[in-house]
């Protein structure tokens, strides 16, 4: 169900705050931004009203926006990143796995396997964020302002998973190349799809499962097609939002200052509700009563034992050395220093 009124204003109580004083200091500027996919609950709950309410009293009604869902602009996601640094979109989100096609960098946030939970994902996020944005900024002519997380992402099947094993020789759909790589481990076969296509190929055979977030997948309501869910967290499709360096350079210093204060706003918030969906997401796709925020569904869930777990650990830390290998040795030194720090792993040098 959608976000209530009172939730949204309840939500956004904490941050908004008073409004700065020297707010009558800002010029009158608005920014066209390109934000998530208008199907999925933080998108309205989240980024609608931050762009719409938040950033704007934060400046006194001087700083507004104009937000656009992805499939509303009619772009696919992979070219935000040049849309940005061009200067055709002011501000613009995307996910990391979706333009790592311009640099294997962006993969090191979101590594499959390597977080088995949210507060895990927020931890690998806030530990190699400082690499993205250096890499960003040198690299890509992109200012970071905020990463974003989605649910889990996990597997939606035609036809029952009760162990790891029964994955094997299914045809799933993928996003991103780490992701098609752990499928393969696990002896499936990676097939790429729009996340728009999937119930069509779902009902016609062409795919037997398909990943996607635990709660966009409902949202979308694979569940009309696929009965079974296999909760295994492949990743959290983390995403960010940022703005063209060139962009970023012209703004005067008080309205960099407060997107750059806004957008740890929209950050925490997108994490803190991110978290409070997944939490429900499962409760929805089967049916539970204590479902909130998606629609109620009866699909049957089942998950992967300790064993197979370990199974999966492995096959994870084989992708993330080949991964490695292809960002090359300074590449795996920064992820070394910062998410293998955070999570006790090691990638060889």
């Amino acid at each position: 169900m959608k976000p209530s009124a009172a939730f949204i204003a309840l939500a956004f109580s904490a941050f908004l705050g008073s409004p700065p004083a020297h707010a009558q200091g800002y010029p009158e500027i608005r920014f066209n931004v390109i934000g998530g996919g208008s199907h999925n609950y933080t998108f309205r709950a989240v980024e609608q009203p931050f762009w719409a309410r938040t950033l704007p009293a934060a400046s006194g009604g001087k700083v507004s926006a104009q937000l656009l869902g992805l499939s509303e602009s009619g772009l696919k996601g992979p070219e935000i990143i040049r849309l940005m640094r061009f200067g055709a979109v002011d501000i613009g989100m995307g996910v990391f796995a979706f333009v790592a096609g311009d640099d294997a960098t962006f993969e090191g946030i979101d590594l499959p396997g390597m977080a088995a939970d949210i507060d895990t994902a927020r931890t690998l996020s806030n530990a190699y964020k400082p690499v993205l944005a250096q890499r960003m900024a040198e690299r890509h002519g992109i200012k970071l302002l905020a990463t974003v997380p989605y649910t889990a992402q996990v597997f939606f099947c035609r036809a029952p998973v009760p162990t790891l094993a029964d994955l094997k020789g299914r045809k799933v759909r993928t996003r991103g190349r780490n992701m098609a790589e752990l499928v393969k481990a696990l002896g499936a076969a990676p097939v790429t799809l729009p996340f728009a296509e999937v119930v069509t190929a779902m009902q016609t055979g062409v795919i037997d499962c398909a990943i996607t977030g635990i709660g966009s997948g409902n949202a979308a309501k694979w569940y009309d097609v696929a009965g079974y869910l296999y909760d295994l967290p492949v990743d959290w499709s983390i995403g960010f939002y940022g703005i063209g360096l060139k962009r970023w350079q012209q703004l005067p210093p008080q309205v960099q200052q407060l997107l750059q204060t806004q957008s740890q706003v929209l950050e925490d918030a997108l994490w803190q509700e991110t978290a409070r969906e997944n939490r429900y997401a499962m409760a929805c796709n089967v049916g539970s009563p204590d479902c909130q925020i998606h629609q109620p569904a009866h699909m049957i869930a089942s998950a992967p034992d300790q064993q197979e777990k370990q199974a999966v650990r492995e096959a994870a830390l084989r992708i993330a050395n080949d991964w490695g290998k292809r960002c090359g040795a300074p590449c795996v030194a920064h992820w070394n220093a910062t998410v293998g720090r955070a999570v006790g792993v090691r990638l060889t040098p």
